[in-house]
């Protein structure tokens, strides 16, 4: 079966490996493929600011402070920004897999 990211292959491949390894692990294992679905996020976002003289770069460089950075969320707009929703979601995966104590809000 061809992957929907095959696309992404010969100019992004970084983000092509994780997209792609998310997309294959979706229903087997969910949880490694949500690791990969952010990995693939953080790949994505980190090239966008390499690449756009626009975006400032925040006070931290984690996923988070990135993405709600006041230039990133006016160049990306309300509807992409929203899909970002990933990163929250990756962040508890580490916790809920036994790599720290996970509470009952990561669940």
């Amino acid at each position: 079966m061809s992957s929907q990211f095959a696309f992404l292959k010969t100019e992004w491949p970084d983000l092509h490996d994780a997209a792609s390894k998310a997309e294959a692990l979706a229903y087997p294992d969910a949880r490694t493929a949500c690791f990969h679905a952010r990995r693939g996020l953080e790949v994505m976002v980190h090239w966008l600011y390499k690449h756009d003289a626009a975006l400032k770069l925040p006070y931290q460089d984690n996923l988070s402070a990135l993405i709600h950075e006041p230039t990133f969320k006016t160049t990306v707009g309300a509807a992409v920004f929203a899909k970002t929703v990933l990163s929250s979601i990756g962040s508890a995966i580490p916790l809920c897999m036994g790599i720290a104590p996970c509470s009952s809000s990561t669940r």
